[in-house]
């Protein structure tokens, strides 16, 4: 197929495809790397349709299920919620069900992870774009129904206007509603987003079928991240050749980071997958590192010794080899004078505490994980949370009616793997930060775990 790209307007390039037009789009930017909002919840301006238009032209009509499957296939375009799967595999799901029901499209902003800020920033700032890529889909699938999940009031606020901008101009047909999420670490797990907007709680449902095939009231539903969204209308516009500039082998594109952490510029980042972390985190303004938390909560760690250990490009193959996932889009930074072991101990009770209390091995099985991983934090009896971690972990794990649990595993694992020195030391009475203070840097508002020491005695 000769893909069908857009000669109205020029195809931005670089790391400001999401963000262009952006209020602090022009500042710091280099090939990779482009630093795009604040974390600070202070209003911002957003995209106008006419700037929206004016930024990136209009999105091509015609385009038939084939072209656009084709396309999506040659762009290689993933998920950007966090579990990275492919979207053009996760649409075709939705056609093979589509016979039965007329699908229905979700685009999922709940922004789960406390510290992530990107699909707000993304939803505050360029609206259109998102309700680009749901209008296109829903126009090839002829899907009648769309929904946006959204946690931000301001973010929900500033959908609901570019809703009511499109349809006064009478640009589509498709009903979007705008369905609040409440909050909460499940809110924005599939199922959970499903049952809020049949408007029951916001908490996992047990199924064995993929909301793929029966969704929002039993219809295919295809769901995905609001950024995801975003890039399928630059595909759509653009071509997917064009997707794939400056990106590394397949994993192609610009992504979204929240860059949170001990940096003097803490904020959202749009890069493409050359991106090297050093490239980030100089932007970012990081000192003297002790480690980096990569892809959120259910990340995992990079321990950081020597400025080489920082020389990695964020392409899927690479993170894999160094046990690593871009994730949810984030990164976490930890300066030498935070303990990564007393820090992942914050984030394990603070999920811990997230659970839908649904099910046995996560209403039991985390507090029990939780209080073992404590005493190895605080230094009160490290042999005994390693006996007990290596007990109950095997009791949990796999047996969840989702992913909750598994990912609390994932993050203590390599919490011991990456700083077992750190660990050794603990098992002494000592810290690598003996007489720091454990202040979290990586849990939201900078509230650290308030019982931590209380579970650690049990």
């Amino acid at each position: 197929m000769s893909e069908l790209i857009s000669t109205s307007i020029m195809a931005p390039l670089g790391p400001r495809r999401l963000s262009l037009g952006w209020e602090q789009a022009q500042r710091n930017v280099n090939g990779n790397v482009a630093f795009v909002a604040d974390l600070d919840s202070k209003p911002r301006t957003r995209v106008s349709l006419a700037e929206h238009i004016s930024n990136y032209g209009r999105i091509p009509t015609g385009m038939t299920l084939g072209m656009i499957l084709e396309t999506l296939k040659v762009s290689n375009l993933t998920g950007r919620g966090g579990a990275g799967f492919p979207f053009a595999k996760k649409l075709e799901a939705v056609i093979s069900s589509s016979s039965k029901r007329v699908p229905v499209i979700v685009a999922n902003g709940s922004e789960s992870e406390p510290i992530s800020k990107k699909d707000v920033a993304l939803l505050r700032n360029n609206p259109h774009l998102v309700l680009d890529g749901i209008s296109l889909v829903a126009g090839i699938l002829n899907a009648k129904n769309a929904y946006v999940y959204i946690k931000d009031r301001e973010a929900a606020a500033t959908m609901s206007a570019a809703i009511r901008e499109r349809r006064d101009r009478g640009l589509s047909e498709l009903r979007i509603t705008v369905v609040d999420s409440p909050g909460g670490y499940v809110s924005g797990q599939e199922t959970a987003v499903v049952r809020r907007i049949e408007k029951g709680p916001a908490l996992p449902r047990f199924s064995t079928e993929r909301v793929a095939s029966s969704g929002v009231k039993g219809a295919p539903t295809l769901l995905s991240n609001v950024e995801t969204f975003a890039h399928l209308a630059l595909i759509a516009r653009f071509g997917g050749d064009w997707y794939r500039l400056g990106g590394v082998s397949k994993d192609a594109g610009s992504r979204l980071l929240t860059v949170v952490g001990e940096i003097e510029r803490p904020g959202v980042y749009e890069v493409t997958s050359a991106a090297t972390l050093t490239e980030i985190l100089r932007e970012a303004g990081a000192g003297s590192l002790k480690g980096l938390l990569v892809g959120g909560y259910f990340g995992g760690w990079l321990g950081v010794n020597t400025l080489a250990d920082l020389d990695i490009t964020l392409d899927e193959t690479t993170l894999n080899s160094k046990r690593l996932s871009i994730g949810a889009g984030i990164i976490g930074v930890l300066a030498k004078n935070t303990c990564p072991v007393v820090e992942a101990a914050g984030i394990v009770e603070y999920l811990a505490s997230q659970s839908a209390g649904q099910c046995g091995p996560c209403f039991n099985g985390l507090p029990e994980i939780s209080t073992a991983f404590a005493r190895i934090a605080l230094s009160s009896n490290v042999d005994r949370g390693l006996t007990e971690l290596k007990a109950v972990i095997p009791l949990v794990e796999g047996r969840g009616g989702c992913q909750h649990p598994d990912g609390v595993i994932g993050l203590i694992r390599s919490t011991v793997a990456v700083f077992s020195d750190e660990i050794k030391l603990h098992k002494v009475g000592r810290c690598s930060v003996n007489g720091a203070s454990h202040r979290s840097v990586l849990l939201p508002n900078n509230v650290f775990a308030s019982n931590l020491t209380g579970i650690a005695t049990r």
